[in-house]
């Protein structure tokens, strides 16, 4: 018997249920740790026809579910918990995360009706309104690449630094970091995109991070993308 599917836009926090949605992002596992504990983690943002949502995979269920989670695949997630999104993790807007439990199940939908799921979903916000939104705040951005140096080592950590334009003619910094500095092959005039920012306040100025949770695309073939590059050449 097929489970009731809840859509995304009216999950209830704190209940158990049952979803179908495309797989728009996959991250790598991750460590984790708070002080006293540790562990992996991945993250996939989910997505069906009333919105978006954040789902998180914790230690042992890694191992069970990564392989079998390929992104731009549709499923049917039953028994996955909605819960408060927590900050360290959020990269939507959504208010709400899910959990994924010890009895959550997971079957691809190759039914018609995975067609009427869209790809993904950006939510762009303009380059001039960063320096207003509250640090820590996820972001969907996309600008032109207008300085791409090479990644530098600091302290423990890898990071490199490029600059990003819109057409209003405002420069943000992106802070790419670890894994995603070393394997960012862009370059200047490349049109980047980026989900899952997030808003950092450093020596009184408004940059963006784009760390493992963060989906970063080169050049995507997408309308917004097709128009930035139009405007570029032409301005």
């Amino acid at each position: 018997m097929d489970p009731e599917i809840t859509p995304i836009s009216i999950l209830q926090p704190f209940r158990i249920s049952s979803i179908r949605a495309r797989v728009s992002y996959k991250t790598e596992i991750t460590p984790w740790n708070n002080g006293d504990k540790d562990g992996k983690i991945f993250l996939i943002n989910l997505i069906d026809k009333s919105g978006e949502i954040t789902a998180l995979v914790f230690n042992d269920l890694c191992m069970k579910f990564y392989r079998q989670i390929q992104a731009g695949c549709v499923y049917v997630f039953s028994n996955v918990e909605a819960r408060p999104a927590h900050d360290k993790y959020k990269v939507l807007g959504n208010s709400l995360q899910i959990l994924f439990l010890d009895n959550t199940v997971i079957q691809l939908d190759n039914t018609v009706l995975q067609l009427q799921i869209p790809q993904t979903k950006y939510n762009f916000v303009d380059l001039s309104t960063v320096s207003k939104i509250r640090d820590g705040e996820p972001v969907d951005v996309i600008g032109i690449c207008t300085n791409a140096p090479d990644y530098e080592h600091r302290r423990n950590h890898t990071i490199r630094e490029i600059v990003l334009l819109d057409p209003d003619y405002q420069e943000v910094m992106l802070n790419l970091w670890e894994e995603g500095a070393v394997n960012f092959d862009g370059d200047v005039d490349d049109v980047i995109v980026v989900k899952g920012a997030r808003v950092r306040e450093h020596n009184n100025e408004k940059k963006l991070n784009a760390g493992w949770y963060s989906m970063v695309q080169i050049n995507p073939d997408i309308p917004d993308a097709i128009g930035m590059r139009k405007w570029y050449e032409n301005q």
